[in-house]
């Protein structure tokens, strides 16, 4: 039944982001703000001869929120949200329910897991043209790109290990594989990768801080044995990853 329950909100999860996805194309093409409003700037339009994109959004959009309604539902009756993710700042229901659904907490012994599970672990996190992607895109998209930002925009007190590491990458001489436009990769120091290189590691640093403390309030919610990381259940280490930029940080396993 469990399995049921959590199969049945990752397809609710899936489909709601996929009407969202919908939705912000077609006001993208007609120029609207979520709220149906015309974008200031947004080149005049002959509704008469747009009628049917204008029903196919409003269609996609009571669809979208229909959806989330159910989603929200089931997410605050999920253990995890009332005693971790509801206090989570910059944590909604719809990305709570892409946690809920996408990781499976019994199967993540180690919070190593739940990082490689979310490409977020060093070496299995890039994807190798012709061969199968080792890691949950649609979990990392939403990580990452969804859960990363809205971090930031509330400042959630996560963003402190952003910050602390995009500091560290400013200043950093360790060399670092950077890709070039147009294919290939050249090497260069931290210090003097693009902004967007410094500012993406610094993202996937923050997500994996977070990660530390869901596999802990997770595993603990399910009465599940919680283990430390690697470094220091078995080399005695509380501090020695280099988080991507050789620098000492708290180490995952």
């Amino acid at each position: 039944m469990e399995d049921e329950r959590r199969n049945s909100i990752r397809a609710l999860t899936r489909v709601y982001y996929d009407y969202q996805q919908e939705r912000m194309n077609l006001d993208g093409r007609l120029g609207l703000k979520k709220d149906g409003d015309v974008k200031q700037g947004a080149p005049p339009r002959d509704p008469s001869l747009l009628v049917d994109l204008y029903a196919r959004r409003e269609e996609v959009f009571g669809m979208e929120t229909t959806v989330f309604k159910a989603l929200a539902k089931e997410v605050h009756q999920h253990p995890l949200w009332n005693s971790f993710l509801a206090d989570v700042k910059g944590c909604g229901e719809s990305i709570a329910a892409v946690i809920i659904s996408e990781f499976d907490i019994e199967k993540a012994g180690m919070v190593s897991n739940l990082c490689s599970f979310a490409g977020l672990a060093p070496g299995k996190d890039r994807r190798v043209k012709g061969e199968k992607c080792c890691y949950n895109q649609f979990l990392r998209s939403k990580l990452c790109g969804v859960l990363g930002s809205s971090f930031l925009k509330s400042g959630s007190p996560y963003t402190e290990h952003y910050y602390n590491m995009k500091n560290r990458l400013e200043n950093s001489d360790n060399i670092v594989k950077e890709r070039i436009k147009g294919g290939g990769e050249k090497e260069v120091a931290w210090k003097d990768a693009t902004p967007k290189h410094r500012h993406d590691a610094s993202i996937r640093y923050m997500m994996k801080m977070f990660l530390r403390d869901l596999y802990v309030a997770w595993r603990t919610i399910e009465g599940l044995p919680v283990r430390e990381p690697y470094s220091e259940e078995y080399l005695g280490k509380r501090h020695g990853g280099d988080g991507g930029d050789g620098s000492e940080v708290p180490v995952l396993a």
